[in-house]
C-alpha cells in the first residue's frame, strides 16, 4: 500500500510498486524500484533527491515516456483517476497525455522547436486534443500566454523561441502545458536553470494556477527551499527508492531519514557564512552498482551492521513513512539557521584586480551589408576591485552583463572603454606573448564543466594542456604535475586515463578547477560554477573553492545569480543590473540590510528551507522583463521595474551614495528621495537594520 499523509481519500494519481529498468552492457539494470506515492486533487507532491536518484525517470514513467529503445517499465501500476496508464493502448495514452496530464521539462529551449513560432507550437497542442479551427487554436494560444504573464501576448505569440528570455520560454512551456486545462501537471526541475527572480515568478505563477484551477502537481526538484515554498507533501528518493514521505511541515520540523537530514544540512542558506558547508561524502550509486541493505549506508554517519541487512522496508509512521532501520532511535533535526552569523573580514592590501570605467558595446547589424543600426550596451561604466585572497561576488539576473565583465577581465573580449589592471599591469595594453604570459596569472572556471572539457581527451590531456603550451611539460613530467593538481582538488591520480563522461558533475567541476590551477594563477574568475549542480554536489565545490583560497591565497571574482551561495563564499558583493553596478559592500551588510530595491528583490526571491518562515516572509516578485540593452531606460535603469520609482529616476542617473557599513548604493531613494520628502539625507542610512527581504521604506 502507498503510505501518504494528508492525501485525498481518492487520489488523482496513484503510483504503486513502480519498477523501471534500462539496458546497460546487455543487461537490464533497475533505475527505479518499488516506488509508490499518491497525488490528490489540488495537491502538490515534491519528488526530492540528488541527480541519479530516479526522480525524472519516475515522472517520465507516469507520462509513458520511458524510451522504448533501451528502457521499460517492468512492474507496477500508474493509475490516473482510477485507470492504469501502463495498461492503456498507445492511442488512448496519447489522448490523456497533454490533455488531462501535462508536463513541463527542465530546459525549455531544448523542448521548444526553434523552427516554429510559440503560437504555432501551442496551437498544435490544442488542436491535437480539441476539435477547433486554426483561428480558435491561435486565440487559445494568446489566451494562455496572457494567463502566464507574457506581456503583449497578442503580438509575442508570433515570436520564435530564440526571441524569448529564459523565464519567458519557461512561461511559454507552462502555457503549452496548460492549454488543454490538465488536472495534473508534472514539472521536472522547471526552475533549476533560472535566475532567482525568474524562479520566484514561475513559483508564484504555479501557485496561483493551482489555487485558481484546483490542478494537482508532481514537482521534481533537488532544491528544498523550493519545496518549502510551493509543496504540500514530499517524497525523498535515493538510488531509485523512496526513503521518506511526509508533509512539508513534518519533514522540515523533524526529518526521519539520515539522507533527508544531510540534504538539508548541505544547503548554503542554513550554513554559517565563511564556514565549510556540510557535505555528503561519496555519490549516489549507479544502477547496477547497488549493494544489499540500505543504499545510503556507505554515505551515512549513523550506519551500523544492521543497515547491511536486506531488505530495508518502507515503514509507515503516524506522519508519513521512512526506510531506515534506526528511525525509532535517531532524533534528527533540521539544521539551525545562521542568519545572524558574522562573516570574516575582507583581506586588506592593494587590489590585485582593479576595473575602472569598464564599457563594452556590441554592434547590432542588419542586412547583407551588415549595417550598424545600434549597439548593445552590455557593460556601461563598471568599477570594482578584488584584493589578493579576497572573493568579490558579482550578482544579478541573466542579461545584467556579469559574464561579459568576466570575459573583459580575462581579455577574452576587448573593452570599448575603461581599464582592467591585474597586479599593476593594464592588460588592455598587452599584445602577443606578453598577453599570454599575463593570462597565466588569471584563469576562468565556467558554468558547465562538461562543455568545458574535451569529451575526446583524457583527464590527463585536458588538465595537462596548459602545462604543455605554457611550460613545455610533456609525458611523465606532465602527468606527475597533473596528478598533483588532481590530488589538490580531491580527485585520485589513478583516474588520469579516464574521460569526462566517466565522472559525476561535481567531479567534472573539480577537474575544471584543477585545469584552471595548472599555471598557478593568483586570480580565478568563476562564472556560475555551481548553478547547475545538485545541492550536495554544490556544497562540495563551494568547500573546495574555500579550501583552495585558504591554502593558495587565491582571489576570486565569483559570478552567480544566487545570493545565498554568494553570501556564503564572498567577502564583498557587487550587485549588477543592465550593465551597471547598483550596490556594493561587505557581504553580510548587503545581505542583512539591502539598500537598493533590486538587491532587496533578489534577496526576497531566495527560497527559504523552512515552510513556516516561507509563509511569514514578505515576498517581492519583480514584474516584467529586464529592458533591452540596445535602448536602456534613461536615468536609473531599474526604474521600469521599481515599485519606488520617482520622476527624478527617469531623468537623472543616480549618484553613488555611501550608505554606511561600507555599502555604496546608486539609488535616488537615498539622496533626492529623502530631500523631496523633507527627511534628512542620512535618514535611510541610519535607520535600524531590516531583515533580509524586508521592505525598503517608501518615500
Amino acid at each position: 500500500m502507498t503510505v501518504t499523509e494528508g492525501a485525498a481519500a481518492v487520489p488523482l494519481l496513484e503510483v504503486e510498486g513502480l519498477h523501471v529498468e534500462f539496458v546497460n552492457d546487455g543487461k537490464w539494470v533497475p533505475a527505479v524500484e518499488n516506488v509508490s506515492f499518491t497525488v490528490g486533487a489540488g495537491e502538490t507532491l515534491a519528488l526530492v533527491g540528488e541527480s541519479g536518484c530516479g526522480k525524472t525517470v519516475s515522472s517520465l514513467a507516469v507520462m509513458g515516456l520511458v524510451p522504448r529503445a533501451n528502457g521499460r517499465v517492468s512492474a507496477g501500476q500508474v493509475r490516473y483517476a482510477g485507470e492504469d496508464l501502463l495498461r492503456m493502448a498507445p492511442d488512448d495514452l496519447r489522448r490523456v497525455r497533454g490533455d488531462r496530464i501535462a508536463m513541463v521539462f527542465q530546459e525549455p529551449m531544448t523542448s521548444l522547436n526553434p523552427a516554429f513560432t510559440i503560437g504555432q507550437q501551442i496551437s498544435l497542442a490544442v488542436r491535437a486534443h480539441r476539435p477547433c479551427s486554426k483561428a480558435e487554436a491561435r486565440a487559445k494560444a494568446v489566451e494562455v500566454l496572457d494567463h502566464v504573464g507574457i506581456p503583449d501576448a497578442a503580438h509575442r505569440v508570433d515570436d520564435y523561441p530564440h526571441a524569448f528570455s529564459g523565464g519567458m520560454r519557461q512561461r511559454a512551456m507552462i502555457a503549452m502545458a496548460l492549454s488543454c486545462n490538465p488536472r495534473l501537471l508534472i514539472a521536472d526541475e522547471p526552475t533549476t536553470a533560472l535566475d532567482v527572480t525568474v524562479q520566484a515568478q514561475i513559483l508564484e505563477l504555479l501557485r496561483s494556477l493551482r489555487d485558481e484551477t484546483g490542478m494537482a502537481m508532481l514537482f521534481v526538484t533537488h532544491d528544498l527551499g523550493v519545496v518549502a515554498d510551493l509543496c504540500d507533501r514530499v517524497a525523498v528518493m535515493y538510488a531509485g527508492q523512496v526513503v521518506e514521505q511526509a508533509s512539508v511541515d513534518d519533514l522540515f520540523r523533524r526529518p526521519r531519514h539520515p539522507y533527508t537530514e544531510a540534504l538539508m544540512a548541505s544547503m548554503p542558506q542554513v550554513a554559517t557564512p565563511g564556514q565549510r558547508l556540510t557535505i555528503i561524502h561519496g555519490q549516489v550509486p549507479r544502477p547496477g552498482e547497488i549493494t544489499s541493505g540500505c543504499r545510503f549506508r556507505p554515505r551515512c554517519e549513523y550506519a551500523t551492521a544492521r543497515c547491511a541487512e536486506d531488505p530495508i522496508d518502507l515503514v509507515a509512521l503516524p506522519a508519513g513513512a521512512v526506510r531506515c532501520v534506526h528511525h525509532d532511535e535517531l532524533v534528527l533535526r533540521p539544521p539551525a539557521r545562521a542568519d545572524d552569523a558574522e562573516h570574516a573580514a575582507a583581506p586588506g592590501g592593494p587590489p590585485l584586480l582593479e576595473v575602472r570605467g569598464l564599457r563594452k558595446e556590441f554592434p547590432v547589424t542588419t542586412g547583407l551589408l551588415r549595417r550598424v543600426r545600434g549597439h548593445v550596451h552590455a557593460v556601461d561604466g563598471v568599477d570594482l576591485t578584488v584584493a589578493a585572497g579576497e572573493t568579490l561576488g558579482l550578482v544579478g539576473e541573466s542579461g545584467s552583463g556579469k559574464s561579459t565583465v568576466a570575459r573583459l577581465v580575462l581579455r577574452l573580449l576587448d573593452a570599448t572603454g575603461g581599464t582592467v589592471t591585474v597586479d599593476g599591469v593594464d592588460i588592455g595594453q598587452l599584445r602577443g606573448r606578453a598577453l599570454r604570459q599575463a593570462r597565466g596569472g588569471m584563469q576562468m572556471v565556467f558554468q558547465d564543466p562538461y562543455s568545458s572539457l574535451d569529451p575526446r581527451a583524457t583527464i590527463a590531456a585536458s588538465v595537462g594542456e596548459p602545462l604543455e603550451i605554457h611550460r613545455g611539460l610533456r609525458g611523465p613530467a606532465r602527468d606527475r604535475r597533473v596528478a598533483e593538481l588532481l590530488d589538490l582538488v580531491g580527485i585520485g591520480p589513478h583516474l588520469l586515463r579516464r574521460y569526462p563522461h566517466e565522472f559525476s558533475g561535481g567531479q567534472r567541476q573539480r577537474i575544471a578547477v584543477a585545469r584552471a590551477l595548472a599555471l598557478e594563477p593568483r586570480l580565478l574568475v568563476c562564472d556560475e560554477p555551481v548553478s547547475s549542480l545538485d545541492v550536495s554536489t554544490q556544497s562540495q565545490v563551494i568547500n573546495l573553492l574555500a579550501d583552495l583560497q585558504e591554502r593558495l591565497g587565491l582571489a576570486y571574482l565569483f559570478i552567480a545569480h544566487d545570493l545565498s551561495v554568494v553570501r556564503h563564499l564572498s567577502h564583498r558583493i557587487a550587485v549588477m543590473y543592465l550593465g551597471r553596478i547598483v550596490e556594493t559592500g561587505p557581504a553580510e551588510e548587503v545581505y542583512r540590510r539591502p539598500r537598493h530595491p533590486y538587491t532587496e528583490a533578489l534577496l526576497s526571491a531566495i527560497p527559504v528551507p523552512d515552510p513556516v518562515r516561507q509563509r511569514q516572509r514578505q515576498r517581492i516578485v519583480l514584474r516584467g522583463e529586464m529592458p533591452s540593452a540596445v535602448a536602456p531606460p534613461s536615468g536609473c535603469r531599474f526604474r521600469t521595474r521599481c515599485p519606488y520609482a520617482m520622476e527624478v529616476c527617469a531623468t537623472q542617473d543616480p549618484a553613488p551614495f555611501g550608505a554606511g557599513g561600507g555599502t555604496t548604493v546608486w539609488c535616488h531613494l537615498h539622496t533626492t528621495g529623502p530631500a523631496l520628502g523633507g527627511a534628512p539625507l542620512a535618514a535611510l542610512s541610519t535607520a535600524p537594520a531590516a531583515p533580509a527581504g524586508g521592505t525598503t521604506p517608501q518615500v
